[in-house]
């Protein structure tokens, strides 16, 4: 199931409404998408720019699209997920993660 591309523009707004414009320089909330996986991502900037220009990614919640709504995912450490929450809305799944 392809996640639907209204799902993909209100979770660009959420993600920018989560850090102020004036820190964005040092902070952003991001997602990936992979199949019918959404990733939520902390990224932040590089320690040492001099080491390289990559910006780290933290992922900070997940949401999978199923045949009746949608589960929010949380971070278990190594990779793993552990489920939190399911309902229809994924933005209202989201507004439990604070960012």
């Amino acid at each position: 199931m392809a996640v639907p591309e209204e799902i993909r523009t209100r979770l660009s707004q959420w993600c920018a409404a989560r850090v102020p414009a004036g820190e964005r320089d040092q902070r952003q909330i991001a997602y990936t998408i992979h199949g019918n996986a959404i990733t939520i991502l902390d990224r932040r900037p590089p320690a040492y720019p001099e080491l390289g220009p990559a910006w780290s990614a933290t992922p900070m919640a997940r949401l999978v699209r199923k045949p009746d709504g949608w589960q929010l995912d949380r971070p278990a450490g190594r990779g793993e997920w552990r489920p939190d929450a399911t309902g229809s809305d994924p933005i209202e799944l989201l507004e439990r993660v604070r960012a």
